[in-house]
C-alpha cells in the first residue's frame, strides 16, 4: 500500500476536525520539530489549536493503549493546575481517528517561548522545579499502581556488551571524537556498582523533559508539553534531564539555576544530594549508548552527547559539584 503524503494526511485530519468541532480553519503552520509525527498549529474562528498526528511506524497499534494512558495523566495534571495544554476528547478517547484512519490528538495551542539548551534563567528554573515537584506529587501520592516498569536498568554485562559493539564500530570508522568518550565510558561501566541504583524510587515521570518540551515566559513556565512518553518508570529522570538540558552551557553546569530548580522542586517533594547525584548517573546509564561513531554530529543527538560527555568527565566529582548548592543541606 502506497504511503500517504503529508498533504493527504493533513487534508484528511483537517476535514475530520472541521466536521467534528464545527470550526473553520483560517490558517495553519506545520511544525518541524519531532520525529516522524506530523504536527500543525491551526488557527480557527473558534480559537487556536495544536494537532499532532501519530505515525504508524513510530506508534504501531499495540502502543496506543500506553499512549492513551499517558494522555489521561496529562489531562489529570491539566485539571490540577499544571501548566499544560487542554486536551480534547472524542468518543471517550484522547487519541482520535480521522475519516481516513489517521490517529491524532487535538489540544489547545499554548503561547510561550522555546529557549536554547543551557540558557534557562534562575526564575525560569525555580518555576520549572515547582511545577515538576507538584507534578510528581500529584502523580505519585495515593495513586500507587503496581505497573510493570516501562524501562529496566541494564545490568553491567548488558552495558559492556553494548559498549563493545560501539567500540568496535568506532575503531573501524576511526572516529577520533567518539573514541576518547568511549574510553571513559568503559572505565565508568567497569567501576560501577549497580546496587547504586537500587534505591531509585518508582513512579510516574514525564520522561522527556528537555528544553524543546517546555515553553517559558521571561520568568516562568508557560507550558510543559509532550506527555506522550510519560510512563511508570523512575521520576528521578525528570530531575536530571531538566537540569542537564536547561543548565549545562559550554560544558559548564550553571549552579545558580540548578539550585533554583531544586528549591522549587522541594516545595513539593524531597530531594537529597545522594538522590540528585544518582539521578544524573541514571540518565548517563540510560543515554550512554546513544554515543556512536559517525552519529555525534547529528543535530538532535549532538546535545545529548554533550550532556553525556559532561557527566562522564565529572562522574567522580558530582557529589562535590552539587554539594556546593547550600539548598541540599537544609
Amino acid at each position: 500500500m502506497e504511503e500517504k503524503t503529508c498533504e493527504q494526511i493533513k487534508e484528511d485530519i483537517f476535514i475530520t476536525l472541521t466536521m467534528r468541532y464545527k470550526f473553520n480553519i483560517l490558517g495553519d503552520i506545520k511544525m518541524n520539530k519531532g520525529y516522524l509525527n506530523y504536527k500543525w498549529k491551526i488557527y480557527t474562528d473558534k480559537g487556536n489549536f495544536f494537532v499532532k498526528q501519530y505515525n504508524k511506524k513510530r506508534y504501531p497499534d499495540d502502543m496506543l493503549d500506553g499512549l492513551e494512558r499517558s494522555l489521561n495523566q496529562h489531562a489529570y495534571l491539566y485539571e490540577n493546575g499544571i501548566p499544560c495544554p487542554k486536551l480534547f476528547i472524542y468518543e471517550k478517547k484522547y487519541v482520535q481517528y480521522s475519516i481516513g484512519g489517521e490517529r491524532f490528538v487535538l489540544m489547545e495551542l499554548k503561547n510561550g517561548n522555546m529557549i536554547k539548551a543551557g540558557s534557562a534563567t534562575i526564575d525560569q528554573m525555580y518555576s520549572l522545579g515547582r511545577n515538576i515537584g507538584k507534578m510528581h506529587k500529584l502523580l505519585n501520592t495515593k495513586r500507587q499502581v503496581d505497573l510493570p516498569l516501562h524501562w529496566e536498568i541494564p545490568s553491567k554485562k548488558q552495558m559492556m556488551d553494548n559498549w563493545l559493539s560501539r567500540w568496535d564500530e568506532a575503531i573501524k570508522l576511526k572516529d577520533e571524537i567518539v573514541l576518547p568518550i568511549l574510553e571513559k565510558q568503559r572505565n565508568i561501566i567497569e567501576g560501577m556498582h549497580i546496587e547504586h541504583f537500587s534505591q531509585c524510587e518508582k513512579g510516574w515521570a514525564h520522561w522527556d523533559l528537555f528544553v524543546d518540551n517546555v515553553l517559558f515566559t521571561s520568568n516562568q513556565v508557560a507550558a510543559i508539553l509532550d506527555f506522550d512518553r510519560m510512563n511508570y518508570v523512575f521520576p528521578e529522570f525528570d530531575l536530571s534531564r531538566a537540569i542537564l538540558s536547561c543548565c549545562l552551557k559550554d560544558n559548564y553546569l550553571q549552579l545558580e539555576p540548578v539550585s533554583a530548580y531544586l528549591e522549587g522542586y522541594r516545595d513539593y517533594c524531597d530531594i537529597t544530594l545522594q538522590k540528585l547525584v544518582r539521578s544524573i548517573r541514571l540518565t548517563w546509564w540510560k543515554e550512554s549508548s546513544w554515543i556512536r561513531a559517525g552519529k555525534s554530529a547529528e543535530k538532535t543527538l549532538q546535545r545529548f552527547c554533550e550532556e553525556n560527555k559532561w557527566i562522564g568527565d565529572n562522574w567522580n566529582e558530582l557529589e562535590f559539584i552539587f554539594s556546593e548548592i547550600n539548598l541540599l543541606h537544609h
